[in-house]
C-alpha cells in the first residue's frame, strides 16, 4: 500500500510540474521534504530561541522578510536587531510541518507552531499557523520569507 501511495506521489508530482511548466525539485524525503531542508528548518528554529544573529544572518537570506504574529512586516535587519535587544525572544514548545510543496530550487512549508515568548517587545505566547518560502542559494536551503498568524480561539 505505501509503495502504492509513494508512486501515486511520484506521478501527480511529474504531472503537476508539466502542468505548471515547473521542473520538479530535489528528491524528497520521508516527511516530504528535500533532502536538507528538515535540518535547516530544525537550525532556524534553534538559532531563533537561542537568539543566534551570526547562524540566522547565514540561514535566511539577504532579502528575508519576516510578518510577524502582530501582523508588523520586518527586514532582515529589523528582525536581527530585534533579537540582538531581546525585543524578540521566543521558544518553539511545539512545531509540526503539515504541507510541504517543491518547486525547483524553492519549497513552501506550512504547518502549526506552539510558541513562548516576545515579538517587537510584545507577548506572543500562543499557537500559530506558519507559512514558510525556503530558496537554494550556493547549494544550501535559506529561509527568505514567513509569516505567523495566530489561530483564533472559538
Amino acid at each position: 500500500m505505501k509503495r502504492g501511495l509513494f508512486w501515486l506521489a511520484a506521478i501527480g508530482l511529474a504531472v503537476s510540474s508539466l502542468a505548471t511548466g515547473k521542473e520538479p525539485g530535489p528528491a524528497a524525503t520521508a516527511a516530504g521534504m528535500p533532502a536538507g531542508l528538515a535540518d535547516r528548518v530544525e537550525a532556524n528554529s534553534a538559532a531563533v530561541s537561542k537568539r543566534d544573529v551570526a547562524a540566522l544572518d547565514e540561514i535566511w537570506t539577504d532579502d528575508y522578510t519576516f510578518i510577524n504574529p502582530h501582523g508588523a512586516l520586518l527586514t532582515k535587519k529589523q528582525r536581527l536587531e530585534n533579537l540582538k535587544s531581546g525585543a524578540t525572544a521566543v521558544e518553539a514548545t511545539a512545531r509540526q510541518v503539515e504541507v510541504v510543496h517543491v518547486y525547483g530550487d524553492t519549497a513552501v512549508t506550512a504547518g502549526r507552531i506552539t510558541l513562548k515568548g516576545k515579538y517587537s517587545d510584545k507577548e506572543a505566547s500562543g499557537e500559530y499557523r506558519m507559512l514558510s518560502v525556503w530558496v537554494t542559494q550556493q547549494g544550501r536551503w535559506r529561509l527568505a520569507a514567513n509569516q505567523l498568524t495566530p489561530i483564533a480561539r472559538h
